[in-house]
């Protein structure tokens, strides 16, 4: 009895199981066919066979359905890889576009039609800046391994940019245009006979002189590289700003806009 309270859900099926095997037997013996009991019987093994059938059901419903789960995952993982791929090679093309820009500009910025001569060109990032003078005097990441050495001039997109002081394995220094200690020796684009010098100046300008005392050196005429010197012919330098006449020297005094933005700067391109 003990047994039995324990174990109700068990003890209730053995007596329903029990109840039917007595109603089927008793069926038999009469030999009755068709009878209420035995129809009883057939209801209750189809409910049980129905309900069978919908767990049976069910369950197949499950199973298909965490098969479509897992290939819906592998076709979203499949989409993402796709994806992933398109955009690396969306960033080559693009660099590649950048790349094509850069070599444009500084093709233009040498000037080929106030020059004859062909350079070798060598691009380089900025890597770093020379502490509180980080405008004049900067580190590129080329040096010599890539044939670069001191005297080299150096520009970008928009003009010239300086020249090589030092250089080692994989990194060279440059001093800037806009750098005290640099001179540069110009003409101007309106009239290539008319030649100047210009240095830089404190506060990160360039001023300079005509060195003509006739000169017509006027407000906004472009300056380029004469040739002279180390820098190649024909790179642009600036606009000029001011003219002032200095009575002490009988010479035209200038002031220049650089072409090039120095705190902007990221790459450049060393002429060899």
């Amino acid at each position: 009895m003990r047994w039995i309270r324990e174990h109700k859900l068990i003890s209730a099926i053995v007596a329903v199981l029990l109840i039917l095997l007595i109603i089927f037997a008793v069926s038999a013996a009469k030999g009755g066919k068709g009878n209420g009991a035995t129809g009883v019987v057939n209801k209750g093994v189809s409910v049980i066979s129905g309900g069978l059938s919908s767990v049976t059901e069910t369950i197949k419903d499950n199973v298909k359905g965490i098969f479509s789960y897992k290939s819906l995952q592998r076709q979203v993982s499949d989409l993402q890889a796709e994806n992933d791929e398109l955009r690396k090679r969306l960033a080559e093309v693009s660099l590649d576009r950048e790349d094509l820009e850069q070599l444009e500009e500084l093709s233009q910025v040498l000037n080929f039609e106030y020059t004859k001569k062909d350079f070798d060109l060598v691009s380089a990032d900025i890597t770093s800046m020379d502490g509180s003078n980080w405008t004049n005097v900067f580190t590129i990441d080329r040096g010599t391994e890539s044939g670069i050495k001191p005297g080299d001039a150096v520009v970008n997109g928009m003009g010239l940019v300086g020249k090589i002081q030092e250089t080692g394995k994989g990194w060279s220094k440059v001093v800037a245009l806009i750098d005290e200690d640099s001179n540069v020796s110009f003409k101007l684009v309106r009239d290539r006979k008319q030649l100047g010098i210009v240095s830089g100046s404190a506060g990160g300008g360039i001023s300079g002189y005509m060195m003509d005392a006739g000169s017509t050196v006027s407000e906004g005429d472009i300056l380029i590289t004469s040739g002279l010197g180390i820098y190649p012919e024909g790179i642009t330098i600036g606009n000029v700003k001011t003219v002032v006449y200095n009575s002490n020297t009988l010479l035209k005094e200038i002031t220049v806009e650089p072409a090039v933005n120095f705190k902007g700067l990221e790459k450049v391109a060393v002429i060899k």
